[in-house]
C-alpha cells in the first residue's frame, strides 16, 4: 500500500499522521509512506526523526484581515498545488490522508482532481477552516468528536475515529510510570506545560505557584516545562527549586511516562493535548490559549468541563491565587481527582490509529 500523509504548522497536526503511519507500518511492513509538509516547517523534523520521508511545498497561511501579503499567499498556494500534483504523480499513492494545517489544501485538492481517494482528519471539536474548505473534496472526513458533524455539510461522509496517539501512551501503567520518575506512595505529582513553544502567562503564574505552593509542600512534586523560548531566562530560578522536588525544564521529552504518572496536569487544551490527557487518565486543569483560530481551545476545554472531566480557567482570569486554590482542592480530594480522571478517560477513543488505517484500506479497495 502507498500512502501520502500531509499536515503541518504545528506538532499537533503532524503527530497524528505519524501515529497513523506507524500503525500502518506495523500492519504492513512493506507499505510505502511519503509525507508532504510546508517548506521551512520545523514540524518536519518530527517526521524525519520518526523515520519517514518528507517532501515540501512552499505555502503560508492567509491573514484574517485584509493584507497585501494575502495576494502573495494565494499565488504561493497555487504554485504549491502544482508542486503537490507533481509529487503525487511521481509517488502514485493509493490514498491521501490530511491531518490539518494549510499545507493540506494543495495536496488534497490536487489529489482529488487526479482521482485519488482522499481523507482528512479533524482533531478539534470545532472543524477548522482547512477541514471546512476541503471536506466536500474528500471521500471521507474522519472526526475526533461526533459533535464536529454540526460544522460540516450534511452531504459530507464522516466517521468518528478519535485522535491517533503515539504508541508510547498505551505501553506503560501508572504504577510503572511513577516508579520510573521516582514518585513515592502518598506523593502528589503536578505536571504543567504551555506547549512546545511555551506560554508566558502560564510560566509567570506557575513560577509563583511553585514558589508559594509546590516547593513548600513535602508531599507535592512538580514538573513544569517552560517551552524552549522562555527557558534561558528562567535557568537560575529552575535550579533554586530542584532541592524541593520541583523540576523546571524547557521541554518534557518523555511526556507519555510523565503524564501517566501525574495526579494533576495543568496545560493548554489543544486537541492532541486533550486526547493525551484522556489516554493518560489524569485530572486536568485546562487553560485554553486565547490566540487560536475560532477559539477552538476554549471549545475543547468547555466540552470536558461540562462533562465533569476537567477544571477550566480562562487565561484572562488566570492568577497564582486562583490556580493555587484549584490545585489545593484537587490535592485534598482524592476521590474528586479519581472521578475526574475516570470521566476524562471515558472520553477517549481506543485504537484510533487502527481505525484510521482501516478506513484508508477501505478507500484503496474502493478504486480497485
Amino acid at each position: 500500500m502507498k500512502v501520502i500523509m500531509c499536515g503541518g504548522g504545528t506538532a499537533g497536526h503532524v503527530n497524528p499522521a505519524i501515529a497513523v503511519a506507524q500503525e500502518l507500518k506495523s500492519q504492513q511492513p512493506n507499505a510505502k509512506i511519503l509525507f508532504i509538509g510546508r517548506e521551512g516547517g520545523r514540524e518536519n523534523d518530527l517526521v524525519t526523526n520518526a523515520g519517514f520521508e518528507v517532501k515540501t511545498v512552499k505555502i503560508q497561511g492567509l491573514k484574517r484581515s485584509f493584507s497585501p501579503q494575502n495576494v502573495r499567499s494565494v499565488f504561493n498556494a497555487l504554485a504549491a498545488r502544482r508542486t503537490a500534483k507533481q509529487i503525487i504523480q511521481q509517488f502514485e499513492p493509493d490514498v491521501i490522508l490530511g491531518t490539518g494545517g494549510y499545507v493540506c489544501w494543495p495536496v488534497i485538492s490536487a489529489g482529488s482532481t487526479l482521482g485519488i481517494p482522499v481523507a482528512i482528519h479533524e482533531s478539534n471539536l470545532s472543524a477548522g477552516l482547512t477541514t471546512r474548505l476541503l471536506s466536500k473534496k474528500c471521500d471521507i472526513v474522519l472526526l475526533n468528536r461526533k459533535e464536529t458533524k454540526e460544522y460540516l455539510s450534511k452531504r459530507v461522509c464522516t466517521k468518528v475515529v478519535g485522535n491517533p496517539l503515539r504508541q508510547d501512551f498505551s505501553r506503560i501503567t501508572k504504577d510503572e510510570a511513577r516508579r520510573r520518575i521516582g514518585i513515592k506512595t502518598g506523593e502528589i505529582l503536578i505536571v504543567s506545560f504551555g506547549g512546545s513553544i511555551g506560554a508566558e502567562k502560564i510560566n509567570e503564574t506557575m513560577l509563583e505557584v511553585i514558589k508559594k505552593h509546590s516547593s513548600v509542600k513535602s508531599n507535592v512534586k512538580h514538573i513544569h516545562a517552560t517551552g524552549e523560548r522562555y527557558f534561558s531566562s528562567l535557568k537560575e530560578k529552575a535550579k533554586k527549586y530542584e532541592k524541593d522536588g520541583c523540576k523546571i525544564l524547557p521541554f518534557i521529552h518523555n511526556m507519555p511516562t510523565v503524564l501517566r504518572a501525574a495526579d494533576i496536569a495543568v496545560c493548554r487544551s489543544g486537541a492532541m493535548t486533550v486526547s493525551e490527557l484522556e489516554e493518560a487518565e489524569v485530572a486536568a486543569i485546562l487553560i485554553p490559549s486565547p490566540n487560536v483560530t475560532d477559539d477552538h481551545q476554549l471549545k475543547n476545554a468547555k466540552y470536558l468541563s461540562d462533562k465533569g472531566a476537567a477544571e477550566l480557567i480562562e487565561e484572562k482570569n488566570l492568577n497564582a491565587e486562583e490556580l493555587k486554590s484549584v490545585l489545593e482542592k484537587l490535592e485534598n480530594d482524592e476521590n474528586g481527582r479519581k472521578k475526574r480522571a475516570k470521566n476524562i478517560k471515558a472520553l477517549s477513543t481506543p485504537d484510533s490509529a487502527k481505525s484510521i488505517v482501516e478506513e484508508l484500506i477501505l478507500l484503496k479497495k474502493s478504486i480497485n
